[in-house]
């Protein structure tokens, strides 16, 4: 990955390693769609995934723990 996309992804995400496994969610599920699809995409589901993380497109959240 180049500097610069980790750069601008960590402006959304602060930690490094909770970016990486955003990421690698995002880009299976991406492969799922386009495994479905009849049209063919040049672009990997990474580079993809990548570009969408860095235009603010991938949502994520952290579950709160429960209270008991």
């Amino acid at each position: 990955m180049q500097t610069k996309a980790m750069e601008d992804i960590l402006v959304q995400v602060e930690n490094r390693y909770e970016a990486i496994r955003v990421l690698a969610k995002e880009a299976r599920r991406i492969n799922m769609i386009i495994k479905m699809s009849p049209e063919e995409i040049e672009e990997k589901p990474t580079t993809i995934a990548i570009n969408r993380m860095i235009e603010g497109k991938v949502k994520f959240y952290y579950e709160e723990p429960e209270a008991e």
